[in-house]
């Protein structure tokens, strides 16, 4: 066991470098410099370790090998991905959160991380105008969350009783979504033995949304092919694009065909928290259940993503399962394990907690809303530079763009040298943005997300890809 005065002299070090990583006056690069598996081999691997190792040292390692091989997601010049700065105080709980081993169980055992989890999915719930008193249960993330999704949508729509029977000898089920939709959506298809081929991705229309003509003709065909359709899943802000689906159409098909209604908000939901896109997001109040990722847009520490249900017997005709040895820990009051699969996990719900309370969600509205008018802010500054070309008007807080230096009219060519550009930046280190493919082509993609952006850096990250262009 580690001494008192040794674990204390060790958080001390922990902490400096936290404030380092978040009021350091030099910030580690956005995307780390190349390591070979020869150099990560000889900090990491080698042998079993017979004998231990002195708790100080193991933290300089650390220190000195873990963190220059890590991306820096808190960086100012972070825009690549959907993967957001954290907070200080939520950060800082988590050693406690590990160390006493919290844990939303049972009522009787840790009743006050059931509740906290229930009251931060009911918070979710009414900041993202789904539901004021919503049920759900904190995940890992958006993959999580959809996957337990479309496993009660399966429950609930099938028709029959799919945890006793399964899907064997029954109609074949079919899910539907857009060809933008997160590949985690294909994957929870094949996890639930629906198969990746029964999941129907609808094409877009100009602005990269679902198209609801197609999608109907889908369900109509698979009806009269003698199919099931059970679940229909927009988006709230692809990943893709930030493009919104028409969520008010979904719901009407999903009505009218009895169809599960899933919408995707991990990235976009909470851009409901600005007046001005709140329309665009009315459909979310008629949803059967909504993901949404706090550790995205709300810039909390991973892990913590959220699905959000209408009834708290979505999710426990879906999950509840109590083993004899568990029975006595049960009682009448709230049994959060009850409503997902693990049984061993850690508390998510403290840190999204931790963080509306320090924080407040009006802080938050005004952060999204900051980071909407960035992203238009550098929606000029590319219309404005002659060797670059919008790829589509930014909905929320993605902006693709294309690189089309003059004289260059090869599409190959042009898709190489987008290619090339978004590595350069990489391996500069002071900036990040991503790439995607839209109608076939190379485009990059920025993603404004991080309570660590600025106007500033959005410029400053701009300037330097200009320059790294102009080098290519």
């Amino acid at each position: 066991m580690t001494r008192p005065d040794t674990l204390r002299d060790l958080g001390y070090r922990i902490v400096d470098q936290i404030v380092e990583e978040f009021h350091g006056a030099n910030p580690r690069p956005v995307f780390p410099a190349p390591q070979t598996r020869d150099a990560m081999e000889a900090a990491f691997g080698g042998p079993l370790p017979l004998e231990g190792m002195e708790p100080d040292a193991l933290l300089q390692l650390a220190l000195d090998r873990i963190l220059p091989a890590a991306g820096n997601p808190n960086h100012p010049g972070s825009m690549g991905y959907v993967l957001t700065s954290s907070s200080p105080l939520p950060a800082l709980f988590e050693a406690l959160v590990a160390a006493i081993k919290l844990r939303p169980t049972t009522w009787k055992n840790q009743p006050a991380s059931c509740h906290i989890e229930t009251t931060v999915v009911r918070w979710l719930g009414e900041m993202a105008g789904f539901a004021p008193d919503a049920a759900g249960y904190v995940t890992t993330g958006g993959s999580w969350a959809n996957l337990a999704a479309l496993s009660v949508a399966r429950v609930r729509k099938a028709g029959w009783d799919v945890r006793a029977e399964g899907l064997n000898g029954k109609p074949q089920l079919v899910a539907y979504t857009s060809e933008h939709t997160h590949s985690c959506i294909q994957r929870s298809c094949e996890m639930l033995g629906i198969g990746a081929n029964w999941l129907r991705k609808i094409p877009l229309d100009k602005h990269f949304r679902l198209r609801t003509d197609l999608l109907e003709q889908a369900i109509q065909a698979d009806v009269t092919a003698g199919h099931k359709p059970f679940c229909v899943v927009g988006n709230a802000g692809t990943v893709e694009t930030g493009a919104i689906d028409p969520l008010n159409a979904l719901a009407d098909i999903a009505q009218r065909n009895n169809l599960w209604f899933h919408v995707d908000g991990a990235y976009g939901a909470f851009a409901a928290l600005v007046p001005e896109k709140r329309a665009l997001m009315t459909g979310i109040a008629r949803a059967d259940s909504l993901t949404v990722d706090p550790h995205k847009w709300l810039n909390t520490p991973f892990e913590a993503g959220c699905i959000l249900f209408r009834d708290w017997a979505d999710l426990r005709l879906t999950f509840s399962l109590i083993p004899h040895y568990l029975q006595a820990a049960m009682g009448t009051e709230h049994n959060q394990y009850e409503y997902g699969f693990e049984l061993s996990r850690t508390d998510r719900a403290l840190k999204v907690w931790l963080a509306l309370r320090q924080y407040g969600v009006a802080a938050y509205a005004a952060m999204v809303a900051d980071h909407l008018d960035f992203t238009h802010h550098l929606a000029s500054l590319i219309k404005e530079a002659p060797e670059f070309e919008l790829a589509c008007e930014p909905e929320l807080s993605i902006c693709c763009f294309r690189y089309v230096p003059p004289g260059v009219t090869d599409p190959v060519t042009l898709d190489q040298l987008n290619y090339d550009l978004e590595l350069a930046l990489m391996r500069d280190g002071r900036g990040l943005i991503s790439g995607t493919q839209l109608n076939g082509r190379r485009v990059l993609r920025a993603c404004i997300a991080s309570r660590s952006v600025t106007r500033q850096s959005v410029e400053e990250t701009f300037r330097l890809l200009r320059v790294l262009a102009a080098t290519l």
